[in-house]
């Protein structure tokens, strides 16, 4: 995230797509938790980000040490 300007109130960042998708993910699964987030999220939706598609099926593996 870069902040390009700050002024009167107002903020301009600048992210990865990617980021942006997480986080507006991060806000829509928190909204409950966060005071004050729906002009974000608003401006997000508003700016074409989407919510990543959830992962399939993670497989985690234990692996022992080789010795």
């Amino acid at each position: 995230m870069h902040l390009e300007k700050a002024e009167n109130g107002e903020l301009v960042i600048t992210m990865p797509e990617a980021e942006a998708a997480d986080t507006l993910a991060t806000l829509k699964k928190r909204a409950d938790d966060l005071d004050d987030c729906e002009d974000l999220t608003e401006a997000l939706e508003n700016a074409g980000v989407q919510v990543p598609e959830p992962d399939g099926h993670i497989r985690h593996e234990y692996m022992p040490p080789a010795d």
